[in-house]
């Protein structure tokens, strides 16, 4: 079966309230295997929830609804349904008797609002609604149905648990659900993503999988549909498989994983501390890191020497380095590296130091040019990139790449020579 979610209300259009509903309503859908193709948001006009409405019945067997049941005139929803199926309005008493006995209970004396309340459309199923005063309602007819719910985040969520799910499971009848599961991509772009798992992309109706892309990483989502959890898992389980042999090292993780995760595992495993020494990312690696519970294990020191005089007197870098190759060079972040290390006494160290913008340096440098730094026991080494975007977009690319740099390391899987040439992201 099929569903779509019409959203009323003016002030979603506004930005004045965040649709939390639509996520919500999805992932309960999926869960008893009804899919969701389309969402829909209008405004408090009933012209045009009415054509919305129109366009998602053609399209869906299944119609929820969210907002526009309150008290008020511009609560139009009972009207807007009432008006698509020619059905009248009829006063409903349990409708009333629910609004009346919940006002009573909060100590609210005036009632004179409770006439609309108790509208519905007539030969509807009503829908109670244990946390506040508007019931929803299900209206069926030609062979579509039509489940109407307030905005109210938690009032939708407890009707949603209480009524409407055990209400569409026994339509579904097939019994099936939806699982997915988010694999974590980072160093390589969406487009070499997609060529090296082309052959799992195509003719395959289930598991489906979906590329995304974040802020310096990639996402693949692994959907299944199955009769049960166990199959639906065990479907994915197979697919992530292949994924991974495509990509290997190049997925740091699932689901909720962040790359600050990896790293701290990582570390974890291997009993190793690491330090961090930042210019141009302000200390948002250190962030990253602290993050994660239990991080104060393996991060010994975090620096964020954004000035020159915190570069040379707290990490030791050369004031003549400075002066003669600027702050955002390879000589530096190389300097910044060894000295975080040493100052630590960490196993491994990372740096960085560049140019976020939005404007030039005074070296004329372009705004992206990264050096990030890494020294260990016994080696040292630098690597150039170009990011772009905003400056916080800059920022949270370097951050990731420095942290992916670190986890490759970990895995003993970088090469300082690749990792010495020039790289763009």
């Amino acid at each position: 079966m099929i569903a779509e979610i019409l959203n009323i209300g003016t002030e979603l259009l506004l930005g004045h309230v965040v649709d939390t509903n639509s996520a919500y309503i999805g992932r309960k859908l999926a869960g008893i295997g009804i899919n969701l193709y389309h969402k829909t948001t209008v405004g408090d006009n009933e012209a045009r929830a009415i054509a919305a409405l129109h366009d998602a019945l053609n399209r869906a067997d299944i119609v929820i609804i969210t907002g526009g049941l309150g008290p008020t005139e511009d609560d139009i929803t009972r009207e807007v349904v009432s008006r698509v199926f020619g059905i009248r309005q009829v006063h409903s008493d349990e409708a009333m008797a629910h609004a009346v006995s919940l006002l009573n209970r909060w100590g609210h004396e005036d009632q004179a609002s409770l006439r609309r309340l108790a509208q519905i459309p007539e030969g509807a199923i009503l829908i109670p609604n244990p946390r506040g005063t508007a019931c929803g309602f299900i209206v069926e007819k030609s062979g579509k149905q039509v489940i109407c719910l307030p905005g109210v985040p938690g009032e939708m969520q407890a009707m949603m648990e209480l009524t409407v799910i055990p209400y569409l499971t026994g339509l579904e009848g097939e019994g099936k659900i939806i699982a997915s599961r988010t694999i974590k991509i980072c160093g390589p772009g969406e487009a070499e993503v997609e060529d090296r798992i082309r052959h799992l992309l195509h003719g395959k109706s289930n598991p489906t999988i979906a590329p995304l892309v974040s802020l310096g990483e990639v996402m693949l989502r692994i959907t299944a549909k199955a009769h049960s959890m166990e199959e639906a898992c065990s479907m994915i389980d197979q697919t992530e498989v292949k994924l991974r042999e495509s990509l290997g090292h190049d997925i740091y993780g699932t689901c909720d994983d962040e790359i600050q995760h990896a790293v701290v595992r990582l570390l974890e495993e291997k009993q190793m501390r690491c330090a961090v020494a930042e210019s141009v990312t302000g200390g948002l690696i250190a962030h990253k890191l602290t993050e994660v519970p239990g991080c104060s294990k393996v991060l010994g020191l975090a620096v964020t020497s954004y000035s020159n005089d915190a570069k040379i007197k707290v990490l030791g870098v050369p004031e003549a380095d400075i002066e003669r190759y600027g702050a955002v060079s390879r000589e530096v972040a190389l300097q910044m590296a060894r000295g975080i290390r040493s100052l630590s006494g960490a196993d491994v160290s990372i740096s960085t130091t560049g140019v976020a913008g939005p404007l030039r340096d005074d070296h004329m440098h372009n705004v992206g040019l990264v050096f990030i730094g890494l020294a260990w026991n016994d080696g040292i080494a630098c690597g150039r990139f170009q990011f772009f975007g905003t400056r916080s977009e800059i920022k949270e690319r370097i951050a990731k790449k420095s942290l992916d740099i670190l986890r490759r390391h970990l895995l003993r899987h970088h090469l300082v020579g690749t990792y010495d040439e020039i790289g763009t992201i």
